[in-house]
């Protein structure tokens, strides 16, 4: 399989330098590449004549910019995220989420609170 652009060619060359054993400290992406391809998987890539390949491949995107497909999916995601509110929280913090939250004010064992006149408000004796 030939390489897509003069950059995957490279790569691909230091790929199959690790696999022959000419590259002594590959770095961690080519030693990653090298244990999960074939050595002949990486000669055929780094084979690849570059002459006329671009240093890059370009990437072209199938839904750019404001269109109707983009716009009919956000109003669709908000639409669901607004009716699954409920169920998703319930999800998340499972049934007891209100009773959990009164929690937070309720006094801990041995705690007691008292008002201080400096602070103009209660005060744990555990903070």
């Amino acid at each position: 399989m030939p390489a897509v652009s003069r950059a995957q060619q490279r790569f691909m060359g230091m790929v199959y330098a690790t696999k022959k054993g000419d590259m002594t400290n590959p770095s961690p992406e080519v030693a990653k590449a090298a244990a999960s391809m074939k050595k002949k998987d990486a000669k055929d890539f780094a084979s690849t004549k570059h002459k006329g390949l671009p240093d890059k491949k370009e990437v072209k995107e199938i839904y750019s910019g404001s269109n109707e497909y983009n716009t009919e999916r956000i109003k669709r995601y908000d639409a669901d995220k607004k009716k699954f509110s409920k169920a998703d929280k319930r999800m998340k913090f499972g049934k007891f989420y209100d009773k959990a939250k009164d929690a937070t004010d309720r006094l801990r064992p041995g705690e007691v609170k008292r008002y201080d006149k400096k602070l103009r408000r209660y005060v744990s004796n555990k903070e």
